[in-house]
């Protein structure tokens, strides 16, 4: 190895080293309460969450399934649906899949497509653009150690990718979303019905 690619690798590896350490000093959140998803079916809901996924049931990975709970996130006194989908068509080694509805004239629509999220998902008391920030544990998919990160809503929605700031100081909120996710133990995603 030349002198030159020994100090760039040095310096790459002195990078990662920093990023990964940044990541090991998030605060914990305080969890004030664990609330159980909810367990009856919602036609409604299983609409706006297939639309999402207009190839399934097409896919050769399997079924889907979900946890949701209903927390009001803006604070207009109606509850927006907070949905954890798990399954091999939507999980990877970073997480899995969450979702955020807003109720809409006759169903809902979409606030929140995050990937590579972990359940529980803490709704914080502390708000961005008026809407309570979400606080999700980002592990796997090369992040090693794990680390509590906040995310906010931008003002129109939730990121895609959770994977931002980590947790700067200790929040309070309630875990929502709680389960493991293991086939069978969530609500399946019922296919729609065939043409």
């Amino acid at each position: 190895m030349t002198k030159s690619k020994g100090m760039t690798w040095a310096a790459l590896m002195l990078l990662q080293t920093a990023v990964v350490a940044r990541a090991q000093h998030s605060a914990r959140p305080l969890i004030t309460r664990s609330v159980k998803s909810e367990r009856v079916r919602d036609e409604k809901l299983e609409e706006a969450i297939r639309r999402t996924f207009p190839e399934y049931p097409r896919t050769a990975e399997g079924e889907i399934d979900y946890y949701y709970n209903r927390v009001d996130l803006d604070g207009d006194g109606k509850p927006e649906v907070l949905v954890f989908l798990f399954g091999p068509h939507v999980c990877g080694t970073g997480g899995c899949g969450v979702l955020v509805f807003k109720s809409a004239k006759g169903g809902y629509r979409v606030v929140g497509d995050i990937v590579l999220a972990r359940n529980p998902v803490i709704v914080s008391k502390h708000k961005t653009h008026g809407w309570h920030d979400l606080i999700m544990f980002i592990l796997g998919g090369g992040v090693r150690p794990g680390y509590y990160s906040v995310v906010p809503f931008d003002g129109k929605q939730y990121p895609e990718n959770p994977s931002g700031e980590p947790l700067s100081f200790r929040q309070r909120g309630a875990a929502y979303l709680v389960g493991s996710p293991v086939i069978g133990s969530g609500i399946v995603l019922v296919p729609p019905p065939s043409k």
